[in-house]
């Protein structure tokens, strides 16, 4: 296990269907090329803008990424899927049909050389009180029970236009700080893990902290960006013209003011 790669926040099916298909041709142009490294590959949350799965239906849009990634498990490789705030609701049929390695939470891939921490990340924000309580109630097995009651028909364009206006609640990004979220990877550093990976933000990160290093893929959806840690070694690159390639990484504009 030499290459690991890290893909976060595409948010299948939360845009227009041009921007879709733009996206889900990427996605697409990265995942045939994983498929000739021998790699690990982690989707560390929110492929999807909502995931449900009913006892006799799943969503029908992005079959082919489905198809795609079960093809790759069948062949072979081991892509690991963490569960994101979007898509949480994951289940049987991902793991049993499409071959995935499902994580509800967080989830710690290890070796001889290093070991790495991995989560979505969402409900790390200090101030996220409400919603660490909110994420309880929705990922309980009584809710999900009552959730399956409504028809996919009007339980799927429900559940996509609340994900579509808590986007836009959060669309100002000017003040915008991921000191939580680093200071949160600093600590499991301190606890011996030596990369700690999170996504959720949407804004990549590579930052080195004593022996460790704090990572974020980035935002898929927009950006197109992905991490990967090859024997210890760390990068965020951006997918362009069938390849990575390494671009300017900013911090976002709060954490001066965080300081």
């Amino acid at each position: 296990m030499s290459k690991i790669f890290f893909l976060s926040d595409a948010h299948l099916g939360a845009q227009s269907l041009e921007k879709e298909a733009r996206k889900a041709e990427q996605l697409v142009s990265f995942l045939e090329y994983y498929a000739g490294q021998n790699a690990v590959l982690v989707i560390v949350g929110d492929l999807f803008d909502f995931w449900f799965e009913y006892r006799h239906a799943i969503p029908q849009r992005h079959f082919h990424i489905i198809s795609l990634l079960a093809n790759l498990c069948r062949s072979g490789k081991e892509i690991h899927y963490m569960a994101g705030n979007h898509d949480f609701w994951l289940g049987s049929f991902m793991k049993n049909e499409v071959g995935l390695r499902l994580h509800p939470d967080d989830h710690v891939i290890a070796n001889d050389n290093y070991k790495i921490f991995i989560k979505h990340g969402d409900g790390l924000l200090k101030k996220d009180h409400l919603y660490r309580a909110m994420k309880k109630t929705l990922r309980s097995p009584v809710n999900t029970f009552l959730y399956r009651m409504l028809h996919p028909d009007l339980g799927i364009p429900l559940a996509l236009f609340c994900s579509h206006l808590s986007r836009e609640a959060s669309k100002d990004r000017s003040g915008y700080s991921d000191m939580d979220y680093r200071e949160f990877a600093f600590a499991r550093i301190d606890e011996g893990y030596d990369f700690v990976v999170l996504g959720h933000t949407h804004w990549p990160a590579l930052q080195q902290y004593r022996n460790g290093w704090y990572i974020n893929p980035g935002y898929w959806m927009d950006d197109f960006t992905f991490a990967v840690i090859e024997n210890g070694v760390p990068e965020v690159l951006r997918w362009r013209n069938g390849a990575g390639e390494r671009f300017q990484i900013t911090l976002p504009p709060g954490n001066m003011q965080s300081k």
